[in-house]
């Protein structure tokens, strides 16, 4: 499978395939279960567009309705798009997978000087560079203030949690390294690139490379979250400043195209040959082995999971199958390719939920066994246990923790001795002050979002209560203490442990700037 050539020359031939009314039912259900307001759909099957619709409306309050032209934010699955990119200039000889990243960026720099001299552009993009999960997502998250400069800065700073190349673990920052690589190489900006050189040839014209590309008019889904048993709309998080690793925006009539285009080995519908065959291939060779999910080997059998170029590579029922998943605040989407079947499916929703997951596996499943009945799936109803597990068994730990505190301690010194400013080397400062209530107050330096009051949990850990409440990402912010009694430093951890993961207060080695000052 490592050098298969994908083809829909001679596809599966199904006894039979799922009606569109099937499909819409598999929507609309799961939109029901999971909360999504809207969902747009589009199924490719024998180099064809087999389904492609819109579900729910655009925004609530609002009467617009999801088309199969609706922009959505599609977040993670940007990330084939920034593989794609770089496999264009490897066609045009003017990069190698296996080049040194400094070859082209000279200024990048890992942890490790070896690492720096090792690093190649397939680390970039195949999450294997150990660096722990999330590494740095605070810099991009949530609306971070940062520069692409900054981030590439900042890598130099970022600690290994595993050797390099020898485990899997997933990486937002790298792929803005891999967008400037990009840039450099080209010559151009990385969102003229991927759209003069892959988007527009490709007919996906109302798709941008970034949010704020976009038509004014265009015709776009707005984020939700579902709280408290109601739909309200919620800030969008993304910023050109993500665009190689979750920028790009598209509808899924214009995911049809792309689908299509990898299914068809790189050719457009034009019949051009616009990337070629090779590097199709390459994009789908895995790199880094993971481990499998434990429900996809439970339900599908997927005795494979490693991560090519922008794709997970893994099995569905002892088929090949390509896929990934996209998630920013409010917006969530997932495709999925099967080579063998001539077969793909991509789904987005307007909100943090499994929806998309949920149709594109079902709809699969209609396809290789008739129904998803008759294979014994129930994919909303597995989605749907494995979430509400989830997310039981983080407010059990919420609680755990919560009823294990020592009640009666207290901090070790008055409040004002706490008052000061923190500096991580990758994050850079944060700001604890006292507000006119006596309480004490955290304030990020580069994300106004990340500020709230600090509340006494025990002893010197404090938990932070963003002022944002829609974030869930309430964090215990704990201060050591020097020899000589006063406060050093913050280390922070998430209080539950269905915080998103690019929360990574834990990385965050905040050491106060008056202790940095008698040390320089």
């Amino acid at each position: 499978m490592a050098g298969l050539i994908l083809s829909v020359a001679a596809p599966a031939v199904f006894a039979t395939t799922p009606s569109p009314q099937a499909i819409d039912r598999t929507v609309a259900r799961a939109m029901e279960t999971f909360h999504a307001p809207g969902m747009a759909v589009s199924v490719v099957y024998d180099g064809k567009v087999y389904y492609s619709e819109g579900h729910g409306i655009a925004e609530v309050g609002k009467h617009a309705e999801i088309t199969d032209q609706t922009l959505f934010q599609i977040a993670s699955l940007s990330k084939a798009f920034t593989n794609a990119a770089l496999a264009l200039l490897v066609d045009d000889g003017k990069l190698e997978w296996d080049d040194p990243v400094i070859d082209h960026l000279p200024e990048f720099r890992m942890y490790d000087p070896w690492v720096t001299r090792e690093f190649t552009v397939r680390d970039m993009v195949t999450h294997r560079s150990g660096l722990p999960l999330g590494a740095g997502d605070l810099l991009i998250f949530p609306q971070a203030e940062t520069s692409r400069e900054e981030v590439v800065h900042a890598m130099r700073y970022l600690k290994p949690s595993s050797s390099f190349r020898s485990e899997f673990d997933y990486d937002n920052l790298l792929y803005i390294v891999a967008g400037e690589v990009v840039s450099r190489v080209s010559g151009m900006e990385f969102e003229d690139f991927v759209e003069r050189r892959l988007l527009f040839p490709l007919g996906m014209k109302d798709c941008r490379a970034a949010l704020s590309r976009t038509a004014r008019r265009a015709h776009k889904a707005t984020p939700h979250l579902y709280r408290e048993g109601k739909y309200e709309t919620t800030l969008s998080l993304e910023s050109n400043l993500t665009a190689a690793t979750g920028g790009v925006n598209c509808s899924a009539r214009s995911m049809a195209k792309w689908m299509n285009f990898l299914l068809n080995n790189g050719v457009a519908s034009n019949g051009k040959q616009l990337l070629s065959q090779d590097r199709v291939a390459e994009l789908f060779k895995p790199a880094t082995l993971n481990t499998p999910r434990g429900y996809m080997t439970e339900h599908a059998g997927a005795f494979l999971s490693a991560y090519a170029q922008g794709w997970n590579v893994s099995t569905f029922y002892g088929q090949p199958i390509y896929a990934h998943s996209g998630g920013l605040w409010g917006m969530t989407s997932y495709i999925a390719l099967m080579p063998e079947q001539g077969l793909a499916v991509f789904a987005s929703n307007n909100a943090m939920s499994a929806a998309p997951l949920a149709v594109v596996n079902d709809v699969l499943d209609q396809f290789l066994t008739g129904t998803a009945q008759e294979s014994g799936k129930d994919w909303i109803a597995i989605l749907d246990k494995l979430v509400n597990s989830k997310r039981e068994n983080a407010a059990n730990a919420v609680a755990e923790a919560e009823a294990a505190k020592v009640e009666e301690s207290s901090p070790s010194l008055p409040l004002e001795a706490y008052v000061g400013t923190y500096r991580d080397p990758w994050y850079g400062d944060i700001k604890v002050s006292k507000n006119e209530d006596g309480q004490l107050w955290f304030q990020s330096g580069r994300s106004k979002l990340l500020s709230g009051p600090l509340e006494h949990f025990q002893f010197n850990t404090f938990i932070a209560r963003w002022e944002e409440r829609s974030l869930n990402a309430d964090a215990y912010v704990s201060f050591t203490l020097d020899p000589e009694g006063g406060v050093e430093r913050i280390r922070m951890k998430a209080v539950s442990p269905a915080t998103d993961f690019s929360f990574d207060f834990h990385d965050l080695e905040l050491i106060r700037v008056a202790v940095l000052e008698e040390v320089e």
